[in-house]
């Protein structure tokens, strides 16, 4: 499934928020992503170091939804490009 995402371009790290109360930061904290598929809420110091994307991950909302609230975090993960 495709889902939105954000970009960190100052640690090149990509986040996305499984569901409403999912928030999540890169690893050096400069950008922040919140609302699942309900919103999507960027935080940022910088504005100008977020590039948003889309992305693939091999899930159902369900499937992330699970995996959010078991706190299992196959999915939520911050995903770091290289």
């Amino acid at each position: 499934m495709r889902i939105k995402a954000v970009k960190c371009l100052i640690c090149g790290d990509i986040i996305y928020s499984r569901v409403r109360w999912d928030f999540r930061y890169c690893g050096c904290k400069s950008v922040g992503i919140d609302g699942g598929f309900d919103y999507c809420k960027i935080s940022a110091k910088d504005p100008s170091k977020v590039k948003s994307v889309d992305i693939e991950v091999n899930a159902t909302k369900e499937e992330l939804y699970r995996d959010w609230h078991s706190g299992e975090n196959k999915y939520g993960l911050i995903k770091k490009i290289k």
